[in-house]
């Protein structure tokens, strides 16, 4: 939170402008990137009282007395720190985990979505993920979940009441409503009804997924309110979503990368104080690497845009639009939030400051983190008893039937397709040689499994099976495999576990990556993370999948937010139709 200003510090800023009182510190011989005129200025320093910038100009000398720090900026920039407008950090790492890496790549402010925490424990969840958020070194503000689980008739989940809902949405840390998926806006659904009023009258923001919204159905999402999309994967939608007033988070992350697709909004001569550079969520190897806010502002430079313009998309355009009014960028009474860049190519930082604290120096993370562990109830999301590998028998009368098919198209994208399997001893199987896998889901909360059952082809599985319960949104157990022990161990492994991945080959487990945190945050610290999530990928490789990113393809199979067939706990879903399918196709 930027918190309120106390007496003493609004007095100490008057005076420190005044040069009646020293700065806490100084740094000088900058170049100062001034994102309110759009200018570089040369030889400029500044002074902070506390966390808040008192002066800026360039001679700091009445600021200095024997207590000030002074920092020689050595011809350095100057910028505001970077905010991610719109990602997810309810889920694989703990904010603690995260913010050291994040804050090393200049990142000091992220406004998260809270759906998956929402979809396993509702409010619950929320508090939980909150409170922790909020013991991190980056400065985290949140975005209230209206939709949990998205399709209640398609699916299930928890998620908060509406009275909760509200509850939430009223707290000053949370900006606005969380994404809110235009089918259920367009359709009327009751909660994003609520929300929708509520956040209008706390005057706070409607966050868009307008993917695959058009013509009528894209016109009545915008005029509910809906106040941004991060979905525009074209110049020409993100043009429309510009001319209808709503702010284009141009992603750039692990999910999707539309920044060289959107690119070309550098050269128009648009308006572009609504454009933003946001991650939707970073890759923790590429966070290892260096690569996160400043990255994406490194791609924007060198596909075109110029510096000052895309360091407005990460700082003032993200203030602006949530009304942050303390950050966003480096004037006097603005909070000491700073990233000092060698240059505006590649945005390496050296140092960074949150809330007037060195939090980065010399490009390393500095800070003790304040330690937060989660709650044994929130290790404990998982109400399945252990299963037998009868419980993924599939009973069939046919010789042969024809059944309908989830083939994965990208690494988001699904579609059905039909194809003919053969049963074997009265039981629907899978067909490697066909590259069919059977699939089942299976809720989290019911005490007598009850699995769902499709068909899915693209995984690409020779052998094995595997397991997870990080699925989008609702987060129940997706299990994949070969045959009906292999699919049964996994599940087993996973419910162990308590949550996370699972992949095995016969009785053996292979690979595996617990999440005991709600079965979707691990416990482990970035760089170990990583490494399992690399050994689940080449575990899931090893057993005849071509998938690429088999880590992010896999947890797209139950995810009703975008088309166009998925499997759910109650079955397979059409999305486009918004309705139940039968698995044999007609």
């Amino acid at each position: 939170m930027t918190g309120h200003i106390n007496p003493q510090i609004l007095k100490g800023l008057i005076q420190v402008a005044l040069g009646k009182k020293k700065a806490s510190w100084v740094i000088s011989n900058i170049f100062l990137v001034n994102v309110f005129s759009r200018e570089i200025q040369k030889n400029f320093s500044i002074g902070v009282f506390k966390n808040r910038i008192a002066y800026v100009g360039p001679d700091p000398r009445p600021l200095i007395g024997s207590q000030t720090e002074v920092i020689d900026g050595q011809g350095q920039y100057l910028l505001p720190g970077f905010l991610d407008a719109h990602t997810h950090l309810d889920s694989m790492f703990t904010c603690n985990s995260y913010a050291p890496y994040a804050l090393m790549t200049g990142n000091t402010t992220a406004i998260t979505e809270m759906g998956m925490v929402a979809n396993v424990m509702g409010k619950t969840g929320i508090d939980l993920f909150m409170k922790e958020a909020g013991k991190s070194a980056l400065r985290i503000f949140f975005l209230a979940p209206a939709l949990a689980p998205p399709f209640p008739e398609l699916e299930t989940s928890q998620g908060p009441t509406l009275k909760e809902f509200s509850q939430i949405l009223k707290r000053p840390e949370v900006l606005g409503v969380g994404e809110a998926y235009w089918p259920r806006v367009v359709g009327l659904d009751p909660r994003t009804t609520h929300a929708y009023l509520l956040a209008h009258r706390l005057n706070k923001t409607r966050e868009g997924h307008a993917a695959g919204a058009k013509e009528e159905n894209f016109m009545a999402y915008a005029a509910a309110g809906t106040n941004s999309c991060h979905e525009a994967t074209t110049f020409e939608e993100a043009v429309e979503r510009l001319r209808f007033g709503l702010a284009v988070m141009i992603r750039e992350g692990f999910v999707r990368k539309e920044l060289e697709a959107l690119a070309p909004l550098a050269q128009t001569g648009l308006d572009l104080h609504r454009v933003m550079l946001v991650s939707d969520i970073f890759h923790p190897e590429d966070l290892l690497q260096g690569q996160g806010m400043n990255s994406l502002l490194a791609k924007a430079v060198s596909l075109g845009f110029d510096p000052v313009t895309a360091v407005m998309m990460v700082t003032r355009h993200v203030a602006d639009y949530f009304g942050l009014r303390d950050l966003g960028g480096i004037a006097p009474g603005k909070l000491a939030d700073l990233v000092l860049v060698k240059d505006l190519t590649r945005f390496e930082c050296s140092k960074v400051w949150v809330d007037g604290c060195l939090t980065v120096d010399h490009g390393r993370f500095i800070k003790d983190a304040v330690p937060f562990s989660y709650p044994e109830e929130a290790k404990q999301s998982f109400s399945i008893p252990l299963i037998d590998p009868g419980v993924f028998s599939i009973p069939c009368s046919f010789q042969q039937v024809k059944v309908r098919v989830v083939k994965a198209v990208n690494q988001t994208i699904t579609q059905e397709v039909q194809i003919i399997l053969k049963s074997r001893r009265g039981r629907l199987v899978s067909d490697p040689k066909q590259d069919v896998l059977k699939m089942a889901v299976i809720q989290r909360h019911d005490r007598i499994p009850r699995p769902a059952f499709g068909f899915t082809q693209g995984v690409g599985l020779s052998e094995g099976a595997v397991a997870t319960s990080l699925t989008w949104d609702a987060n129940n157990i997706l299990v994949i495999g070969v045959t009906d022990q292999e699919m049964a161990q996994a599940v087993n492994r996973l419910l162990e576990l308590k949550g996370g991945w699972v992949v095995c080959r016969g009785d053996r487990i292979v690979a595996e990556m617990p999440m005991p945190i709600m079965g979707l945050i691990s416990e482990e610290p970035l760089p170990a993370l990583n490494r399992q999530i690399q050994k689940i990928e080449k575990a899931v490789q090893s057993l005849g999948s071509s998938l690429e990113r088999p880590f992010l393809t896999l947890q797209i199979f139950c995810f009703t937010g975008l088309p166009f067939i998925r499997l759910t706990d109650k079955g397979l879903a059409d999305i486009r139709q918004n309705k139940l399918i039968d698995i044999y196709a007609p």
